[in-house]
């Protein structure tokens, strides 16, 4: 005799879900409490697989670079030869964001035509600009305008620390705006 759905369905969140996803592979149900279950077992199973971050700080600079990297995935985005953004230089910046201190707001985003690479701004006001090239390599190309002082420089970027000058002028440019 089959055992009553609330069984299984008890047993399916205990043993991690396996049971519940594997509910919603084809509704045969023929009831309202059958359909209702499945597409729990459905929501269920789009929510437990879901990529879940506890670090939110960059969520939405996160969500903008997505939206602008639809368009730069192709050779010739610009209308010319510009070549595409490599999926290298995206993880590159997502880990440049991830490894900023949370004190930092988050950067605009700028393509760059001739290098594939993605240019991370921030402004604080009429001539205070910081602005970091981050490309496929684990160079950053960096440049500072603050008022009439001008810095620029190339660094390495090891994934969890971002060059000591780097921030400190981010800081400077940006502790205006807090």
């Amino acid at each position: 005799m089959p055992e009553p759905i609330s069984t299984i369905a008890a047993i399916g969140f205990i043993a991690g879900g396996t049971m519940l996803t594997n509910l919603n592979r084809r509704n045969s149900s023929v009831s309202d409490s059958g359909n209702y279950l499945c597409a729990q077992a459905t929501h269920y199973k789009s929510y437990s697989t879901a990529p879940v971050s506890l670090n939110t700080n960059r969520y939405s600079a996160l969500v903008e670079l997505d939206a602008m990297l639809e368009e730069l995935m192709e050779d010739g985005w610009d209308g010319d030869q510009a070549p595409a953004i490599t999926h290298q230089t995206i993880e590159n910046v997502q880990m440049f964001l991830a490894a900023l201190p949370a004190d930092i707001p988050d950067p605009e985003f700028a393509p760059e035509p001739h290098e594939g690479a993605i240019s991370l701004e921030w402004y604080g006001g009429y001539r205070q600009v910081v602005s970091v090239s981050i490309h496929e390599s684990q160079r950053l190309a960096f440049a500072a305008l603050q008022g009439t002082d001008v810095s620029n420089g190339a660094y390495k970027f090891d994934e969890d620390h971002i060059p000591l000058t780097v921030l400190s002028s981010i800081r400077e440019i940006t502790a205006t705006l807090v």
